[in-house]
């Protein structure tokens, strides 16, 4: 039987938990909190945290994985660290752990991006938060910190008035604090999957609308499939978070975790998304439907999507 290591078993981890056993595989679950609601599905438990990469590999060792069994997490970005190295060390095919660092420490990614020919919004690093000399062009900015993921250390300034930044290192601060150019366009969500995307037009951070395409031209496409391909990604199901201007389009992040908006749509839609991801995921199966195919007269609202003539769904 499949061993699979499974990082995270909170309530919305549940459905691909229901899932990994309806494919008869041997569970093992890891999380630090001992109530974790998804305990009762696993095979095997241990409270472990996903950034303890020793008692990880520990764990491994005892349940004795091996080339042969298989990684999931459907937690935050951060449990990719130890999903990752985890991997690594037992030869499972996966991300990889440089990959995934490059994607969560802001400062790497960036420059990722720029070798990549993708733009960036104009930005500047501060050692160890001492935020001087911001730019005076910039009359709205952002500051992040390096390893920051909103909501945690991310700031909306204006008038240079800088809020109070933390004084110790911890998960989303290691060392640095970034000032980013504040750009004035539209914000998209794309979902960029072997072959295919899924693009939301973002109102705001809780209002979206699934949209057919962006029209990024030929050459960012190009340069975006490039970066995928250098990550090791190909394979994911990953997250691109833009603003497309008259001028130009700007990336700003990059996500792995499974994403909420499209998975609110195609379970509107009819589909198993948690089957569709997790096949994609752990069996690099592709059965997601093709984007284009798709009706786009739907609106998503925080958890709730509603059809733009009456139906609602949750």
């Amino acid at each position: 039987m499949k061993k699979l290591l499974f990082l995270g078993c909170n309530y919305a981890q549940i459905p691909y938990l229901k899932i990994a056993k309806d494919k008869g595989y041997y569970v093992v679950g890891t999380d630090i909190n001992q109530n974790a609601p998804g305990i009762k599905y696993l095979d095997k438990y241990y409270s472990v945290g996903y950034e303890s990469v020793d008692k990880l590999i520990e764990l491994g060792n005892r349940e004795r994985f091996s080339s042969c069994d298989k990684v999931f997490t459907a937690s935050s970005q951060f449990a990719y660290i130890g999903a990752s190295i985890f991997a690594e060390n037992f030869n499972i095919p996966f991300l990889d752990p440089k990959a995934v660092d490059i994607c969560l420490d802001k400062i790497k990614l960036y420059e990722l991006f720029i070798k990549q020919n993708l733009d960036v919004p104009e930005w500047m690093v501060f050692d160890n938060n001492k935020i001087n000399n911001i730019n005076k062009k910039w009359k709205v900015f952002y500051l992040k910190s390096d390893y920051g993921k909103s909501p945690n250390y991310c700031y909306r300034v204006k008038d240079n008035t800088i809020p109070k930044l933390p004084q110790k290192y911890d998960r989303y601060f290691r060392k640095y604090f970034i000032a980013q150019e504040d750009i004035l366009g539209n914000h998209f969500r794309i979902n960029w999957i072997k072959d295919d995307s899924f693009c939301f037009f973002k109102v705001s951070d809780r209002i979206a609308l699934p949209v057919y395409f962006i029209d990024l031209g030929g050459e960012v496409c190009k340069n975006m499939n490039n970066l995928i391909y250098k990550l090791g990604f190909q394979n994911h199901l990953v997250k691109f978070d833009v603003i497309y201007t008259e001028e130009k389009c700007y990336f700003i992040d990059i996500g792995l975790e499974p994403p909420m908006r499209l998975r609110l749509y195609l379970q509107y839609l009819g589909y198993n998304f948690d089957k569709i991801y997790f096949e994609h995921i752990v069996e690099y199966n592709l059965n997601y439907p093709k984007s284009f195919k798709l009706p786009k007269n739907v609106i998503i609202k925080n958890k709730i999507v509603e059809s733009i003539v009456g139906d609602s769904f949750e």
